[in-house]
């Protein structure tokens, strides 16, 4: 069955990657158009009246959802959110009407998606009906538990994009008002603060040791205090890297 799609995502390259896959099932597929923010989805959906919208969760100027909230009941299409965390929530409601594809999209994960949307579109003359019984504070309330901590950094480089999972990362290092990301064999710069992506990672594998750094809690080697009462840490990288715990965190940091 023929369907309109819009394309809705911050990141141009993560808009031309999905444009490029829904494109290879034309004519079934057609492509009314993109939106880069929340503001301009919400515009383009009640103008093109698309019957699937691809949704990325995180934008600046609102999330996924707000962009739901912003329309009336009627205005809204199917949606496939698309996210760049792994949680349970994708996989709660993964055989739902909304689907979810992981960034950056696979192929046979959205062929998936398609045949679930080509299921649930209402047939012609039909009036268009959400999922009984659908919630979407629930969906926001999944989305936002402590299972929905970053699984992977996007760095770019050149005109690339490299995927760096987390459990490659050793340490973070805030430099200036930029954050290099130490792995076994590479370092890579991003643009995050530190302070921000402190709240993005979990607690459980990651602590901060000092204001300008983050280590992975598995790369720890040892933990060693000096007579004037400072506090080494010793990664087991090949390095043997140290760094000085602040006293602010020593309790904490024994506690792990």
């Amino acid at each position: 069955m023929q369907f309109s799609a819009l394309i809705v995502d911050d990141e141009p390259l993560a808009r031309k990657r999905m444009r490029a896959l829904l494109e290879g099932y034309s004519p079934e597929i057609e492509i009314l158009g993109e939106a880069g923010s929340g503001t301009t989805a919400i515009q383009l959906i009640r103008e093109l009246m698309p019957d699937v919208v691809f949704l990325d969760v995180q934008m600046p100027d609102m999330d996924g959802f707000d962009v739901l909230h912003g329309l009336n009941k009627d205005e809204i299409p199917l949606v496939v959110f698309t996210t760049a965390y792994d949680n349970f929530a994708v996989k709660a409601f993964d055989e739902d009407t909304v689907d979810y594809l992981l960034k950056p999209v696979e192929p046979e994960r959205l062929a998936s998606a398609i045949e679930k949307i080509q299921r649930r579109l209402p047939a012609p003359e039909s009036e268009p009906v959400l999922q009984q019984g659908f919630d979407w504070e629930k969906l926001r309330s999944l989305m936002n538990r402590d299972e929905s901590y970053l699984q992977r950094l996007q760095v770019k480089i050149g005109d690339r994009i490299v995927f760096v999972r987390l459990d490659e990362v050793i340490r973070f290092q805030s430099i200036e008002k930029y954050t290099t990301v130490y792995t076994a064999n590479n370092q890579y710069v991003i643009d995050t603060p530190i302070i921000e992506l402190e709240k993005k990672l979990d607690p459980k594998n990651f602590v901060k040791v000092h204001r300008s750094h983050i280590v992975a809690i598995d790369y720890i080697a040892e933990c060693r205090k000096l007579e004037t009462g400072k506090m080494i840490l010793f990664l087991k990288d090949k390095y043997m890297t140290q760094l000085q715990v602040s006293r602010n965190v020593i309790k904490k940091f024994r506690n792990l």
